[in-house]
């Protein structure tokens, strides 16, 4: 039987600490900071002997390049939570419900995502979308899949508007097992045993939230345009699964826990304080908002605040694939998801710093790797100051041979922008030649970057138009839901307590879809 959790801390201030003791640790941590800050200083210092190009050449290029190092070091030291051999807490088929929004139930990928899920096992799976229309479209979209997998329980449901927040929110009510997980409507497990492995950090009982290793399909037979643009959105969630790998392995922290699939707690879904701020999150002190997007980031910074551990499961099973840069116009689709993450980026690592502050008692590497860095992490700029001051320092001048003191400084930095995508590139050797392209990118990104930081406010949820979907939808109180067992409804089972069965439940899924024998009830 799977044990009913409560949240490992109280709250206090920051939420999940007193405030004594969140004081007291991130004083401590602050004064570590300050100490190693100290040092490296006076390291400098004597390095540069006073000279003061090469003082802040060298004081820039640790600050930008030493959670390179450590980043390397976290990553190759970093654990999988390993699966259990036997007399496991959580099985997929008794303990999982998948929820999985969507406003795009015809589009190519939604049949992919839907199945690759129902091959895992879950007990539930729950697809919720927006409006009369799409709900329609949705319940014929999951009727073949529903008939392939017949031991699953299927649930079809909808909102009045577009949008992935209230869509979740919409659906906790209908979730009766410990663990939940959300999935966007356009990715693929690639293994069988995902939800397997998914489940093993959770065996842990202060895990509260779990995060997967993320990859992001490369097509075949695009042309050199739209591969450019495919190789990029590669590219990016590459770096992102080397750095969220490296740093949870250091200290437990990630940037975010993103959304694509991420398995938590349904109590953690179930807490009211949790609801509250997930429908109704706002930001610059309250007067813009609420959020629609960072709904992720909202997630990832509440397991923050209340104590949970945040675990990587970063494993071969665990692989799953999504698809960016494919999206036409391509560019412009894609850079208007640049746009969209890095405006979250500003939005919500200033909020984690300085609003709720936890990470200061107990995230202290992130603080630098993550969030500090995160401000400074212009590539353009600071490779120009780099070039610009060491050619200024008599490290440069005094050089027996110049250019090639300056060519090492160049190899360096391209080495750096190497590790995080060898992956990619050792994988799909036939895109090398595009690597210039990427590192031309990267510096053009940090445009991308200041202009975020100019419209931060925007938070507008670039690449689909969701208003225009549910336009004139009648608001209707009495929302009607298709029980997922035609006369029998989940209800009767016990919330969080469904018996020590390891199998998948039998059920009638839907009730069939014709006006005289779909039973439907108010929700």
């Amino acid at each position: 039987m799977s044990p009913t959790l409560t949240p490992p801390t109280q709250k206090g201030s920051p939420r999940g600490m007193s405030t004594f003791s969140w004081l007291k640790q991130a004083s401590f941590n602050t004064l570590c900071m300050g100490l190693v800050v100290s040092f490296i200083h006076s390291g400098i210092k004597h390095l540069s002997k006073g000279e003061q190009a090469l003082y802040y050449f060298l004081a820039l290029f640790i600050w930008r390049y030493l959670r390179f190092c450590l980043n390397i070091i976290g990553f190759w030291t970093y654990k999988a939570a390993p699966m259990p051999k036997s007399n496991a807490n959580y099985y997929p088929g008794r303990d999982v419900t998948v929820v999985i929004p969507t406003v795009d139930p015809l589009g190519v990928d939604f049949h992919e995502c839907l199945t690759s899920c129902a091959r895992n096992g879950p007990r539930k799976i729950i697809v919720v979308t927006a409006g009369e229309d799409l709900y329609a479209k949705t319940l014929s979209a999951v009727a073949p899949v529903m008939d392939e997998f017949p031991l699953i329980n299927f649930l079809v449901t909808r909102t009045n508007i577009a949008n992935k927040r209230e869509q979740v929110a919409h659906v906790i009510r209908y979730i009766n097992t410990p663990i939940t997980v959300l999935v966007d409507d356009h990715v693929f497990w690639n293994s069988h045993d995902l939800l397997k492995s998914l489940l093993a950090p959770f065996e842990d009982n202060q895990v509260g939230i779990v995060g997967t290793n993320k990859r992001v399909r490369r097509l075949e037979g695009l042309s050199i345009w739209c591969r450019f643009w495919n190789m990029l959105g590669c590219l990016y969630l590459d770096r992102h699964n080397f750095e969220i790998r490296a740093t949870n392995a250091i200290d437990g922290g990630v940037f975010v826990i993103s959304g694509r699939t991420v398995g938590i707690r349904t109590c953690i879904l179930e807490d009211k304080e949790f609801q509250a701020g997930y429908l109704h999150e706002m930001f610059f002190f309250g007067l813009l908002g609420p959020l629609h997007p960072d709904d992720d980031n909202y997630i990832t910074r509440f397991m923050v605040n209340n104590g949970w551990k945040i675990k990587i499961q970063y494993t071969k099973d665990t692989e799953m694939e999504t698809t960016v840069g494919v999206g036409e116009p391509v560019h412009t689709k894609f850079l208007g998801q640049c746009r969209r993450w890095v405006r979250t980026t500003w939005r919500s690592n200033t909020t984690s710093l300085f609003t709720e502050g936890t990470v200061w008692a107990t995230q202290p590497y992130c603080v630098y790797a993550v969030y500090l860095t995160s401000f400074t992490n212009f590539a353009l700029f600071t490779d120009a100051a780099l070039v610009y001051l060491f050619t200024q320092s008599s490290w440069y001048t005094d050089a027996a041979e110049p250019n090639y003191a300056l060519a090492a400084l160049l190899s360096w930095m391209i080495f750096t922008k190497t590790v995080k995508v060898f992956r990619y590139f050792s994988t799909y050797p036939q895109d090398i030649w595009l690597f210039p392209a990427y590192v031309l990118f990267a510096y053009f990104h940090s445009f991308i970057k200041l202009w975020a930081l100019f419209t931060f406010w925007d938070y507008a949820w670039s690449g689909r138009k969701l208003a225009a979907l549910t336009e004139g939808e009648k608001n209707d109180d009495n929302d009607k839901e298709l029980s997922p067992l035609g006369i029998h409804y989940d209800e009767d089972i016990p919330d969080l307590d469904i018996g020590p069965s390891v199998s998948p439940v039998p059920l009638n899924p839907m009730a069939p879809m014709g006006p005289q024998s779909a039973t439907l009830i108010k929700a």
